[in-house]
């Protein structure tokens, strides 16, 4: 009865999504006494058509009058939290409170990139994979189990963004793929080519790092984070979103005063609410918003992948 099974007294650590969204929207937080909302101010390019600006010699020409577009974001806030007994925080034979604040500061990092996340998803300017196109009684894109990434799609994104003047992110186009479509990418000869006698011949390479890195002027940043859509395409084929950003194509805001925290909560610290300092609190909270900044400054594809294939 004394020979008991062996207890391991870290528990298995939680699979961490790569978070990136957060990471490359500018950044304009709000100051004290500044309220929840912002506004951008963009000012529009003069158009230039064919004669419009030469000059009769003399004669002033019609006056050209600018154009200055605005977008607004407004701040929300969110967060979680779980109460702990007393007598398992004192009596679980796992840190208890430090288990929750790890997986808590986890749980608000991803929550807070999924909330960027979907106001990224919501660009008009998509582009599909292969020749599928948008299917005009449901709005849902016609993309087949075939219509994989490649280096096609990823220049036709590239295109996309130079023909806006969409500016580079400290020199590259970032590009937002998921694991499944990168081992697509990684199938296309034109890419393993680049990779095999373009790259630095020695353990960087991508071939031996698995990691894309960049290409045709494109970094890649490989996220789990971003929307799959179930069943979305032909024939029940999964449907993944690729995205490629510049610079300014979309913001994020926070409050200067009320930044993303975790709060511990002892017992007792209740109150009369607590009268018997039974119970504990943790959790986290954090104020944010998103906007995309300029539709024309991102593009997303949407592709199949050879994970799933269509029934």
């Amino acid at each position: 009865a004394e020979l008991k099974q062996f207890y391991d007294k870290k528990l298995l650590s939680v699979a961490e999504k790569n978070l990136v969204f957060m990471q490359y929207g500018t950044k304009r937080p709000i100051p004290a006494r500044g309220g929840k909302s912002i506004e951008f101010r963009r000012f529009e390019k003069f158009t230039i058509t064919a004669g419009s600006y030469t000059l009769t010699e003399g004669t002033p020409p019609t006056q050209t009058q600018g154009t200055v577009s605005t977008v607004t974001a407004t701040i929300s806030q969110y967060g979680q939290y779980s109460a702990l007994t007393d007598l398992l925080e004192l009596q679980s034979y796992d840190p208890i409170i430090a288990e929750y604040t790890e997986k808590y500061g986890i749980a608000m990092a991803e929550a807070l990139d999924i909330v960027v996340r979907d106001v990224v998803d919501a660009t008009t300017t998509i582009q599909y994979a292969g020749a599928a196109t948008v299917v005009a009684t449901s709005g849902a894109g016609a993309v087949a189990s075939g219509n994989y990434i490649n280096s096609a799609e990823i220049l036709e994104m590239v295109r996309t963004l130079r023909r806006a003047d969409a500016r580079k992110i400290n020199g590259r186009y970032i590009c937002f793929i998921h694991p499944d479509n990168t081992h697509d990418l990684m199938q296309d000869p034109d890419i393993i080519d680049a990779f095999q006698y373009a790259a630095g011949r020695d353990q960087n390479n991508p071939l031996f790092t698995g990691v894309l890195g960049d290409w045709m002027g494109v970094t890649f940043v490989e996220t789990t984070n971003l929307k799959v859509h179930s069943s979305y395409g032909m024939s029940g084929a999964d449907v993944y979103e690729v995205v490629m950003v510049g610079e300014e194509a979309y913001a994020v805001t926070e409050l200067s005063t009320q930044q993303s925290e975790l709060i511990v909560k002892p017992r007792g610290s209740a109150g009369t609410a607590d009268p018997l300092n039974q119970v504990s609190t943790i959790g986290w909270k954090a104020a944010l918003a998103a906007v995309i900044l300029n539709q024309n400054f991102l593009v997303s594809l949407y592709c199949a992948s050879s994970r799933t294939p269509a029934a």
